[in-house]
């Protein structure tokens, strides 16, 4: 048997058995005043005694307590869906203007995913591309030298047939036998068709880790997003289209009636 620690009991007490006691106390009250008026009728009875004033002081401060853990509790419930709110308005939509995104401008009507860590649901933080995961494209864009109508990195949608490059090869001999991905000298571009998805190699982008430790990566202009830096794997034929979240149409939640 695992035993219970002082202060978990002491938990236990407060938001179970203290709301409880103070429910059953009540119930039996009620129960206590139908029978007082029943042998009132009949002849004179004394309803409050030591005992019952005593109980009724005790339902009333556990029936006090248990209205406040309702109403923190209820307000609480209603703060973390006020910051989803925000932040799921935040994650998925749709542009309202061009915006740049590192190299690339993305147009507006795009349909962007993102997710973003520092993120916590502040309702007038502004719009961001900051942690792009997805994008779909009102229009072919071109992203890494190929037409595209969709992205997800490190996977694009192509949006017709056309010649594809500089292609990339992993070669097990370079970095001392740990291997490496390199351009491939034999096969600069590769043959690709409307729909297919390319599998890209994305190199990592050199930053001071350290002294960005905490901190939210750069966004617009200045974001880590080099498509001119992009290698090209392969063409994955067959594979379904790229699915982006659909954009948030939700609403802010509506306050509890205690806080109107």
């Amino acid at each position: 048997m695992i035993p219970i620690q002082p202060f978990s009991f002491f938990a236990i007490f407060l938001l179970f058995i203290a709301p409880l006691i103070g429910v059953v106390l009540t119930l039996g009250l009620l129960v206590k005043a139908l029978f007082f008026w029943r042998k009132k009728a009949q002849k004179p009875v004394r309803f409050f005694s030591r005992k019952t004033l005593f109980i009724t002081l005790l339902a009333l401060i556990c029936d006090l307590w248990a209205g406040y853990l309702f109403y923190m509790t209820a307000s609480v419930k209603y703060e973390f869906a006020l910051e989803q709110h925000y932040k799921e308005s935040r994650s998925h939509f749709v542009l309202s203007q061009d915006a740049q995104y590192g190299e690339l401008l993305i147009p507006k009507g795009s349909l962007i995913s993102r997710y973003d860590a520092f993120d916590n649901g502040e309702p007038q933080l502004p719009l961001s591309l900051r942690g792009l995961q997805a994008v779909r494209f009102p229009h072919p864009v071109q992203v890494a030298g190929m037409w595209v109508t969709a992205m997800e990195p490190p996977r694009m949608e192509l949006a017709w047939d056309q010649q594809i490059g500089p292609v990339m090869r992993f070669d097990p001999k370079e970095e001392n036998g740990y291997g490496k991905w390199v351009y491939d000298t034999k096969r600069p571009t590769i043959s690709c068709s409307r729909g297919d998805i390319v599998l890209l190699e994305i190199p990592l982008i050199d930053h001071d880790i350290a002294k960005e430790f905490g901190k939210p990566e750069p966004d617009g202009p200045n974001a880590r997003f080099r498509p001119s830096e992009w290698g090209v794997q392969e063409c994955e034929k067959g594979q379904r289209p790229i699915k982006v979240s659909p954009a948030y149409t939700g609403t802010a939640p509506k306050k509890p009636w205690f806080q109107l």
